[in-house]
């Protein structure tokens, strides 16, 4: 069910509905002394909070004697060992965390803050793009994806393609569930980029349900099959197309080209204090391969240069089912190229802006690391989704600055006070409500 509204506690028990929703896979014991539940909002709380170690995390839980953070904050009844919480959610599936992006998305676009997302009539913008998490030459498990170099060295890594909805006009990115690259049962190859994302299309109308979707990818999705599978989950796509890839295309453009038939349109634009120059060429149904049948695209190539020097600062083109005229081409141009907000906005925020996406957590031998990917993946979303929802929380982010400062902060408080909540530790932080001396005791 999605959350009644985008606060941080009607967030949190949004994932709390899903936990409840998993199950417990141990062998009923009395030994059993941790629930599901502490164990994942254990390991999700050190990633909400920014903490690069689970061990650190937890002797910071354990500074204190009597009310606990991990309580008051996050609903933690037990604060299991590091090793118990990896032991834990080696055995849960990462899906069972999927339905919490999807209730989150529903929330937001429920009320309205998509709004400003939309583009090329009313559709969402989607970049698929795969990245790295973990890699190493000596550690592995039975989920690693392997490579063998040529001087015979094989490297073990884990990757997994991090969808988000974009837009030219916006900053943030709205996370959506993950799809993992991993051995599949009952296929002898590696698995790859590719068919990771053509397993998330395939499941991602139900996410979607009426909603008008434009996916956006580089070059490796500008193949027949990638397109066909996005057309036949009732998607559009924008999709880039280099020369080098798509000759037939391309010798099909240079004969236009040279007949004339190719559309060429320019606008300036005011970049800070210059100017840009935006040229875009396009031309309608383009048969996409040489082989039949061929699928009919419409290709448009953005040049975009700065009169002052004479300097080209981006060329790249794309294919696309949207019909592309001039009142429309420079929308589609926009879109596409703000497919590179998937690197700079969402891998490079993760991997950098204190996620610490590459930072091996916990390896495992069944689900761990998608596990914990996923839970970093929801941290992620929730903050920004309070950064676009939340008032307090908008207030002490645009005085502290940075995330990774505000969450210092955060974990510095939270060592040494105690708060009833999370608005009481905005509040704190905020300097709007005067501490009375039962507060000062109750954080002593």
């Amino acid at each position: 069910m999605p959350p009644a509204s985008l606060s941080f506690d009607s967030l949190l028990d949004s994932l709390s509905s899903a936990i409840d929703e998993m199950g417990d896979p141990r062998q009923p014991s009395n030994a059993t002394s941790y629930s599901v539940r502490d164990a994942v909002l254990g390991a999700f709380s050190a990633f909400f909070m920014q903490s690069e170690s689970f061990l650190e995390y937890q002797r910071q839980l354990n500074s204190r004697s009597g009310r606990d953070n991990a309580q008051s904050l996050f609903g933690l009844a037990q604060i299991p060992s590091v090793e118990q919480i990896r032991n834990i959610l080696d055995q849960l599936a990462a899906r069972g965390l999927f339905s919490v992006f999807v209730s989150v998305y529903r929330t937001l676009q429920g009320q309205g803050y998509l709004e400003r997302f939309k583009q090329l009539d009313d559709n969402l913008l989607v970049a698929l793009d795969g990245t790295e998490y973990y890699s190493s030459q000596k550690v592995s498990c039975p989920c690693c994806s392997t490579r063998t170099h040529r001087n015979g060295q094989v490297s073990y890594s884990h990757k997994a393609l991090l969808p988000v909805i974009v837009a030219p006009s916006q900053a943030a990115v709205v996370s959506l569930p993950p799809a993992f690259i991993t051995p599949q049962d009952g296929h002898s190859k590696q698995d790859c980029e590719q068919a990771a994302a053509k397993r998330w299309i395939g499941s991602a109308p139900a996410i979607f349900e009426q909603q008008a979707v434009t996916l956006l990818g580089d070059d490796l999705f500008s193949r027949q099959p990638m397109c066909e599978a996005a057309l036949a989950e009732g998607f559009n796509f924008i999709f880039v197309c280099l020369p080098e890839s798509h000759p037939t295309l391309y010798d099909w453009i240079a004969f236009n080209a040279a007949n004339g038939n190719v559309q060429t349109i320019e606008q300036t634009q005011r970049q800070g204090r210059t100017h840009e120059v935006w040229q875009v060429r396009y031309l309608n149904d383009v048969r996409l391969r040489s082989k039949a049948p061929a699928l009919s695209v419409n290709w448009c190539e953005l040049t975009v240069s700065r009169p002052s020097d004479a300097k080209v600062l981006h060329v790249n083109s794309w294919v696309t089912n949207h019909p592309i005229t001039d009142s429309q081409a420079f929308a589609i141009a926009a879109a596409g190229r703000c497919r590179w907000k998937t690197e700079n906005e969402n891998h490079n925020e993760l991997k950098t802006k204190g996620y610490h996406l590459k930072h091996n957590f916990g390896h495992g031998q069944q689900h761990l690391s998608a596990f914990l990917l996923t839970l970093n993946l929801l941290a992620f979303l929730f903050h920004t989704v309070l950064h676009l929802a939340d008032e307090p929380y908008q207030r002490i982010r645009q005085q502290r600055g940075t995330r990774k400062g505000f969450f210092r902060d955060i974990l510095a408080l939270t060592k040494y006070l105690w708060f009833e909540s999370w608005a009481a530790l905005l509040d704190f932080m905020l300097d709007e409500k005067k501490k009375s001396a039962k507060q000062m005791r109750n954080t002593s």
